[in-house]
């Protein structure tokens, strides 16, 4: 696909992302989450689910994102981390759909930078992109510090969520030893 026409595709979700409008944020980023999931299954030839094929337009079901469009995606999520606390949980787990080798890094930086303000539905959505990426390439967390996550995961693994608190400990169980 041209680089222009791929780089038009990218503008709309990425305005999207920055709109004050709640809604037309939340639609962006769930569309930004579907092409996400879609280009990582293309990547390994699995069948995609209906549900992603159904929920994107045409022209970004054709759109295959290249690293540095993958690096740049992040950088656009963490904005809307940073910047919009209410749409947080949407955008991390969106963020969960990219590849480890890509998002991994980032993410542990940035939660770690905002890991008070992360509220419960944030704070699962966390543990469940570690879980995805944990599963996928256990070596790649092994190069990554990840002393602010264990004590960001132990502080959740009492928190009053069940659901949360459970997730929390399977991770501080599962992850790499330092």
């Amino acid at each position: 696909m041209k680089r222009a026409y791929r780089l038009r595709g990218l503008a709309s979700l990425y305005e999207q992302l920055r709109s004050d409008d709640f809604d037309i944020r939340e639609h962006g980023l769930f569309q930004l989450a579907m092409l996400l999931r879609h280009n990582r299954h293309a990547a390994v030839a699995q069948a995609q689910p209906n549900f992603v094929s159904d929920s994107l337009p045409r022209d970004l079901l054709r759109l295959r994102l290249s690293a540095d469009e993958k690096r740049q995606t992040i950088g656009q999520l963490t904005q809307v981390i940073n910047d919009f606390p209410q749409s947080r949980a949407t955008a991390i787990w969106a963020l969960g759909e990219l590849e480890v080798e890509y998002a991994l890094e980032p993410a542990v930086t940035s939660i770690a930078k905002i890991s008070g303000q992360l509220q419960n539905e944030a704070a699962f959505q966390v543990c469940v992109a570690l879980a995805g990426w944990l599963s996928a390439n256990e070596a790649t967390f092994a190069v990554v510090e990840l002393s602010d996550m264990r004590a960001l995961l132990r502080g959740w693994a009492g928190a009053a969520d069940a659901r949360l608190a459970k997730r929390a400990v399977e991770l501080l169980a599962q992850l790499p030893s330092s």
